[in-house]
């Protein structure tokens, strides 16, 4: 399924979930946050949240440092 994520062309090939999205990535889920279609999507909803043709999802994955 084609997808656009941080603004590029994505070609999803999971089972069209957030959390499937995610793992195909390869983001670490516990420092990461995610907006699709303008929304914010709790990860406890990830597993659970379907992911469609064409939606847009915005992935931010936090780096700590000092």
């Amino acid at each position: 399924m084609k997808l656009v994520v941080n603004s590029e062309p994505h070609d999803h090939h999971g089972d069209g979930t957030i959390d499937s999205l995610l793992e195909e990535l390869g983001a670490k889920k516990e420092h990461t946050a995610l907006m699709l279609n303008g929304e914010v999507i709790p990860s406890n909803n990830w597993k659970n949240t379907p992911i469609k043709e064409n939606d847009e999802a915005e992935v931010l994955v936090f780096v700590g440092g000092g």
